[in-house]
């Protein structure tokens, strides 16, 4: 890694002057002028899966920890990295581009710990340093080629994977790797050994691919120009166009860097191929990284208990102890990692506020707290790195348990919005950065108390995972309330809505008051937002409240028919209940008592439930299922016969009958 330190013109010119001859193999990241091939892509997608000799990050343009990141990981053996930035000692008073992205409107920006961190580690890594006004501090180890001995365990996982699928295993591999590790390359070389086998890789970018169809190529002793979408046994397939084609029969499924997809559409491939290989990078900049570790490994176990996974630690494209990648970690934190005590009393455990002052001067407490942000979560980035010491918005919560930190609440203070920024969102005119919750909330009525409010919008709660289920997670949160209930008029959170995580939150008095409208990417749920106000927004909580009771009503026959009903039971049970009128409990006696034609009364039954949720609580399970399928979520009776398993229609009639009877006992066991 070369810094080029100074005036911007200055290292754009010392650039030049030093890699011209590199012109063929390298990446220039910057919005420079005088960089005529250099561009500034906006999805990490366009940087991965390439190798250059030299890379230019210009630092100027603005320091964004996930692009840094993946330009490292194409950088060569033997290649540089080259980063433009002002003199080391200006870098605390330096106004970045990109400081905005980490603040919320109408905070201050001015600041950056993230860069100040950067000031005491850079003079203690393995980084050269080219300075305008101090002169060169070289730091360049010797030249080494990586030996025969790197690509061992590479060798032996494409022997696992060869015997694995000659005996005909339908069960899905799962490979994975820190970048550089040959991980695309192995694939290549695996369709090589299995020539008599058709394979088919998918990736978003066919860019992302051409290390397997280059290492295939070299294997086969055949000729690839590096644009080829079929070479010898293998085909290359986006994954919308793999889906529409699945089941491939007779055909393996390589899916290269898997992370980068979203889950439901991991699991859509799993289910429809004969054999699967799942084969990804695993750094935190890859994007869906953690979604595809936590949401899709999980849903493999119980699928498949005995399912395979290798990982490929040692690198080939550079020796171990890299100077770059020992570097790049350390400056953005990926080398995180969470250790957990050796002991744990209960008794012992102090909550505690930690300041982004105290993370940056403190390397161990900052290690352990990102990195339990980053286990916790499947959508942490190495762009939260940054965040967690920038943002002026942000607050951080711990539970701190001897040396170690066991648990963290980050929470982001928003609203507060004066008259002016609050006209310019009425009308549609500004979308200030941040303030999350207060926007969103006055989107679904045009409430603009929640605009003025003070919130404080729970981001994160992450707690160690052998610690989980010990009730910290609510006792934190309970000390977060604690804390800022005189400088917030209302706390809320936002979050991919499952059964057990939407429990927590109503179980700490919260109320869902909105369901997103399209499923999150990565984890194929869909966002709920959950408020638990102050007393003088509880007028305005009870609105939103009915409002989103009215909506849902509707939008369980069409939108969210297939909303998982243990989730949908979690929300209906907790709406307050109706009366409900004398003629349509005298409608429902009568039903109640009938042994037949049930199906046309399923309006009145809807009517019953929508006015009485509570009365599903206590049913037995089936009978809430057939309620919320059938009657609330509109699904067809064939659909519902064969959900419940009930194999027939005198199955089925019984169990609508059944039904009734609960329902007309419970309101009258009531009255």
């Amino acid at each position: 890694m070369l810094l080029l330190c100074g005036d911007h013109n200055w290292a754009v010119a010392q650039y030049q002057a030093m890699f011209t001859q590199f012109s063929g193999s390298q990446l220039l990241l910057s919005k420079h002028s005088d960089l005529h091939s250099a561009r500034w892509p906006e999805h990490l997608h366009e940087i991965l899966g390439q190798e250059f000799t030299v890379a230019l990050y210009d630092g100027y343009a603005g320091i964004i920890p996930n692009k840094l990141a993946a330009v490292s990981g194409t950088v060569k053996a033997g290649g540089v990295l080259v980063l433009l930035l002002p003199e080391l000692t200006q870098l605390n008073a330096w106004s970045d581009p990109a400081q905005k992205t980490w603040s919320s409107y109408g905070t201050d920006t001015s600041n950056s710990l993230f860069l100040q961190r950067w000031q005491q580690l850079i003079p203690a890594l393995p980084i050269s340093v080219l300075s305008q006004t101090n002169g060169a501090t070289l730091n360049i180890p010797a030249a080494q080629t990586p030996s025969a001995q790197n690509t061992l365990q590479q060798s032996q996982v494409v022997s696992a994977l060869h015997q694995h699928l000659q005996q005909k295993n339908t069960m899905p591999y799962l490979i994975s790797a820190d970048r550089g590790r040959g991980k695309s390359s192995a694939l290549g070389l695996l369709v090589a050994n299995m020539p008599e086998h058709q394979f088919v890789i998918c990736a978003v970018q066919y860019r992302a691919v051409k290390s397997c169809f280059k290492h295939l190529a070299i294997a086969l002793k055949i000729e690839y120009f590096g644009h080829e979408k079929q070479l010898a046994n293998l085909h290359y397939m986006p994954p919308d166009q793999l889906l529409q084609n699945m089941p491939l029969h007779d055909t393996i499924i390589l899916i290269d860097e898997a992370a980068t997809l979203p889950v439901p559409t991991l699991m859509k491939i799993e289910q429809q191929a004969e054999g699967c290989i799942f084969a990804s990078t695993l750094a935190g900049y890859e994007g869906n990284g953690r979604g595809y570790t936590l949401k899709f490994a999980q849903y493999l176990a119980s699928k498949h208990p005995k399912y395979q996974q290798l990982s490929l630690t040692q690198p080939i494209r550079y020796n171990s102890g890299d100077p770059l990648e020992h570097s790049i970690n350390r400056l953005l934190a990926l080398d995180s990692q969470y250790i957990e005590p050796l002991h744990f009393f209960h008794n012992a455990v102090q909550f505690i506020e930690l300041s982004p002052h105290q993370l940056s001067h403190n390397e161990q407490l900052l290690a352990q707290t990102f990195a339990l942000l980053v286990i916790a979560h499947y959508q942490t980035s190495v762009n939260d790195f940054r965040q967690l010491l920038d943002s002026p918005s942000q607050r951080l919560f711990a539970i701190a348990h001897d040396e170690h930190i066991v648990g963290v609440c980050l929470v982001n203070l928003e609203g507060g919005l004066d008259d002016t920024i609050q006209q310019q969102i009425s009308c549609g005119h500004r979308r200030p950065q941040g303030h999350l919750l207060a926007q969103q909330l006055f989107h679904v009525q045009g409430q603009t108390p929640f605009l003025s409010a003070k919130c404080a919008r729970i981001v994160r709660i992450a707690i160690a995972p052998h610690l989980q289920n010990k009730k910290l997670g609510s006792q934190l949160l309970q000390f977060v309330e604690q804390t800022l209930e005189h400088t917030v008029d209302y706390f809320g959170s936002s979050f991919g809505c499952d059964q057990p995580l939407l429990r927590f939150w109503q179980n700490r008095g919260y109320t869902l008051v909105k369901l997103g409208y399209k499923k999150d990417k990565a984890s194929g749920l869909y966002s709920a937002m959950v408020i638990k106000s102050q007393t003088q927004l509880r007028h305005e909580q009870i609105r939103l409240q009915a409002h989103f009771q009215n909506m849902l009503s509707y939008q369980l026959m069409n939108h969210y028919c297939e909303l998982p009903s243990p989730l949908v039971l979690s929300i209906i049970t907790q709406w307050p209940n109706k009366p409900l009128p004398t003629e349509l409990k005298a409608q429902l006696h009568f039903i109640a008592n009938k042994n037949s034609n049930l199906e046309q009364y399923t309006a009145l039954i809807w009517q019953v439930i929508i006015l009485r949720p509570s009365l599903l609580s206590d049913i037995p399970r089936i009978s809430q299922q057939l309620a919320i399928s059938l009657l609330l979520q509109n699904n067809t009776k064939e659909w519902v016969q064969h959900t419940l398993s009930l194999r027939s229609k005198k199955q089925f009639n019984i169990a609508l009958q059944a039904l009734v009877k609960e329902l007309y006992a419970r309101i009258s066991v009531k009255n």
